[in-house]
């Protein structure tokens, strides 16, 4: 499942494909629980950031949105997936991809244009419980929290 905060029916694009070069300036982060999420969302919705920055991605739904190998997106998410075994990012996509499959829940927060707001999206990720939390930017990954 991929929806906007809190499954209020503003799901992402059919078809939209996470990890590409034109989905960068986002913070990905993963949560045990339902109630960390909505913890978290709370915390970005009092940030200012609404559904149209929140990704939440959940079971094979979310794993076919993350699309590991690009099979359900074409020739050109094939070559990128490939490109991409080359760096950290393919890793984290395939660690994604496995953590929805034990139930786990996968945040996404779209910071592109509001770059100085990353330390408060990290804040509330981590007040939240989140592990395994990134931003993906231009060329870079950095890590939030482990």
């Amino acid at each position: 499942m991929t929806r906007g905060v809190q499954g209020r029916g503003r799901a992402a694009r059919a078809g939209a494909m996470h990890f590409t070069m034109l989905s960068r300036g986002r913070v990905y982060g993963l949560f045990r629980s339902l109630e960390d999420v909505q913890a978290c969302t709370s915390r970005l919705l009092a940030l200012g950031l609404g559904d149209q920055s929140v990704q939440l991605l959940m079971g094979e739904d979310g794993v076919a949105a993350l699309d590991a190998d690009g099979r359900r997106h074409g020739l050109w998410a094939q070559l990128l997936r490939l490109m991409q075994g080359a760096t950290d990012e393919r890793v984290h996509v395939e660690r994604y991809v496995e953590a929805l499959g034990w139930g786990e829940i996968l945040l996404s927060v779209d910071v592109s244009d509001q770059p100085g707001r990353l330390p408060e999206v990290a804040g509330a990720f981590r007040e939240s419980g989140a592990h395994f939390v990134n931003h993906y930017g231009a060329w870079v990954v950095e890590p939030i929290c482990a």
